[in-house]
């Protein structure tokens, strides 16, 4: 995550939706193809892409690289392209192709690379750990060469594949690592959406956005706008996202749907389909339980209340640009709160009381 030492990424507008539209010079074809959907679904939210022909990234390689398969998305975009410094939208393509061909994740492998390129820059790792690569900000041809490796599970390519938390910690900088729990950051920065943070700290599987998207109020005012530098009332509306995505999830319905749709249309069509009490209340319950035994599994494999937090990096150094200069994410005011409304104890807890009223 390289908010705290870029003005901007100049290249953004290469990578961009609107350039993955623009048809290219060598075939006067577009980067994206079509979108792509589940079954019978109307959002669509995939990409189909093709790689220009011509690009260095496709010499050499199997002809079904030549081919659309699935392209960038969002954080993909981001994580590859932004916060690698990179603005090849072919190189960010064909790494993308190879992280789905490979099973690896975009989002925690981009944010991987760029820790270890800043790692580079340090002068912290050099050609001889890369195995020759020039991993600076910005390099196209090493990102292209670092997926290939980490793809196989070769050279340098092994220390990527551990993730960042490792690679930091291995090199002597752990506050490097943009996680939460071992997880990399998606593309939000805290502190500029303080909900977010707070969603992160708390998640149970580590910083994630899909499991409570305060975005949608305090970016796209979905239900309702919120103010995304105030931190009051961020702990109840991450717990009333992170209740609520838990029973979409459980539903079987994508979490896409929710752009559209509020509990109120989904609850409807659960109490249809589904035998026994559905109400509101009942489904909001059922969403509390689901995150709270998410806890104590989490609490019994041995993580505690001070894996609920963001890296000092957000919490200490102040966004130098846009709309949140001079902003640190508040994790301290908003956490306590958020414990409570939890009926967890100061230190994390299930208190029995909560135990007791969801039958945990």
């Amino acid at each position: 995550m390289r908010h705290w030492r870029t003005v901007q990424f100049e290249g953004a507008s290469k990578i961009s939706g609107e350039a993955m539209h623009e048809p290219r010079q060598s075939d006067g074809k577009p980067n994206l193809v079509r979108n792509g959907a589940c079954f019978g679904c109307t959002i669509a939210c995939g990409r189909i892409s093709t790689i220009d022909p011509t690009h260095f990234s496709l010499e050499g390689k199997p002809e079904h690289f030549r081919k659309a398969s699935g392209g960038l998305e969002y954080e993909a975009a981001w994580a590859l392209g932004c916060d690698t410094g990179v603005d090849d939208l072919d190189a960010l393509t064909y790494a993308n192709f190879v992280c789905n061909e490979q099973g690896l994740d975009p989002i925690s492998f981009g944010a991987t690379v760029a820790a270890a390129m800043e790692l580079y820059e340090m002068g912290v790792l050099t050609e001889e750990h890369t195995g020759g690569i020039d991993l600076r900000f910005g390099n196209a041809e090493a990102l292209v060469a670092v997926t290939e490796l980490t793809s196989r599970g070769e050279g340098f390519g092994l220390e990527l594949g551990q993730g960042s938390k490792r690679l930091c910690a291995k090199y002597g900088h752990p506050e490097l690592s943009m996680t939460v729990k071992g997880q990399e950051f998606p593309a939000y920065d805290a502190r500029a959406i303080k909900g977010m943070g707070l969603t992160y700290a708390t998640s149970n599987r580590g910083a994630c956005h899909l499991r409570s998207y305060t975005v949608a109020s305090e970016v796209l005012g979905i239900p309702e706008k919120t103010d995304p530098l105030a931190t009051d009332g961020k702990p109840a509306l991450v717990k009333a996202f992170q209740d609520a995505t838990a029973v979409v999830d459980s539903s079987g319905l994508c979490v896409f749907t929710t752009f559209g749709w509020t509990m109120d249309d989904i609850q409807p069509q659960i109490a249809t389909a589904c035998e026994g009490d559905w109400s509101m209340d009942k489904l909001m319950e059922l969403g509390e339980r689901i995150w709270n035994l998410e806890r104590q599994f989490n609490l019994d494999a041995g993580l505690t209340a001070a894996d609920d937090t963001l890296p000092p990096r957000l919490l200490r150094e102040p966004a130098q640009v846009g709309s949140a200069k001079g902003h640190v994410n508040e994790l301290d005011k908003m956490l306590p709160e958020y414990y409570q409304l939890r009926g967890w104890t100061t230190d994390g807890q299930l208190t029995p009381a909560t135990r007791q009223r969801l039958g945990v």
